[in-house]
């Protein structure tokens, strides 16, 4: 199996980078990235780690530019996709449209639909797509499944749930296997010690760390009873495996990634403030109000992949604390 992985400096896909490499049924594996939202001296002091596995290797790329990825296609069975272009603005309550947010969008969207173009002319054989659980809008019911209804609140996520479309109509009309994976809010230290947050989006469990070590203060949103399925980086990485591993088909398929409960936001602070002796500070942020509040089934991903969720979320944070308090002390 020879596996392509692109944003794979990131966050989340430097730790697949390191799960896929581990596994022996995995013959090569290809990361590319253009170190827009990651470190690159970080990164390639972690990168010569995994390289002592020589099936790793690694290329400074953009998705989007097809001349230099259809080499590497050609030499790839399944891409898993986890590379995007953002920007932190994206996520404010000011609606407003400039030629920055344009050109993620043609990136974002339209990049991916000729990726998936290019997969089945390479004779890629499935396309994993990493989407978030964002994309969820209030609803009466209690659990949220994949078939509920979505409205997203900003262009971000417009632009990924624009991206689960395409694979669904690549995967019913040109038969290429596609699957969807949202994955709720990802936290936690995997196997890349250099990375333990998602660079220029607000990641609630990293930025509340942070906030504490350097600032000692905690900032909540409204009153913090807005609950999440947070979802460990090592249990992330479980399913985009898993998922790659698959023999049926997924036909297009959408699978929620998360946890097996839900915790509120104040009780997450909470328990930082417990480990730091940071203060909690509450701040009203509109927004915020419109994001999903109920549990996200994974009911699919279960039954599907056999994804099963795990990790003890104190045991998580305080492994972060500990990270970044001993950066800060070299620093």
């Amino acid at each position: 199996m020879r596996v392509l992985i692109t944003g794979a400096a990131g966050y989340v896909g430097s730790n697949v980078l390191a799960g896929l490499a581990a596994d022996p049924k995995v013959d090569k594996v290809i990361g590319i990235d253009n170190f827009c939202s990651a470190d690159r001296k970080s990164f390639l002091k972690y990168l010569k780690s995994l390289q002592k596995n020589r099936k790793v290797i690694f290329r400074e790329l953009d998705f989007y530019d097809l001349e230099n990825l259809i080499p590497l296609l050609e030499q790839s069975d399944v891409i898993v996709h986890l590379a995007e272009e953002k920007e932190k603005e994206i996520y404010s309550e000011k609606i407003t449209i400039n030629n920055t947010k344009i050109i993620q969008w043609q990136k974002n969207v339209e990049g991916y639909r000729r990726l998936l173009e290019s997969s089945i002319i390479c004779g890629i054989k499935k396309v994993i797509l990493a989407s978030w659980a964002g994309v969820y809008v209030r609803s009466e019911k209690e659990k949220m499944a994949e078939n509920e209804p979505l409205v997203p609140i900003n262009q971000y996520y417009h632009q990924k749930l624009s991206q689960e479309f395409y694979n669904k109509i690549f995967s019913k009309e040109y038969f290429l296997d596609t699957a969807t994976l949202r994955m709720s809010n990802v936290y936690g230290i995997g196997s890349n010690p250099y990375r333990w947050c998602i660079h220029k989006e607000p990641d609630v469990i990293s930025v509340m760390v942070s906030d504490a070590v350097a600032k000692n203060r905690i900032v909540v949103h409204n009153r913090g009873i807005q609950k999440r399925n947070f979802l460990y980086v090592g249990n992330a990485v479980d399913a985009v495996v898993k998922s790659v591993f698959f023999q049926g088909r997924f036909n297009g398929d959408t699978l929620n990634i998360c946890s097996d409960e839900e915790t509120s936001i104040i009780d997450v602070a909470k328990c930082i403030a417990g480990l730091t002796g940071a203060e909690i500070v509450h701040k009203d942020v509109s927004w915020q109000k419109n994001i999903i509040q109920h549990d996200i089934l994974n009911l699919k991903a279960k039954k599907k992949i056999k994804f099963k969720p795990a990790g003890n979320m104190r045991a998580c944070i305080k492994a972060m604390v500990n990270a970044i308090r001993k950066k800060e002390s070299r620093s």
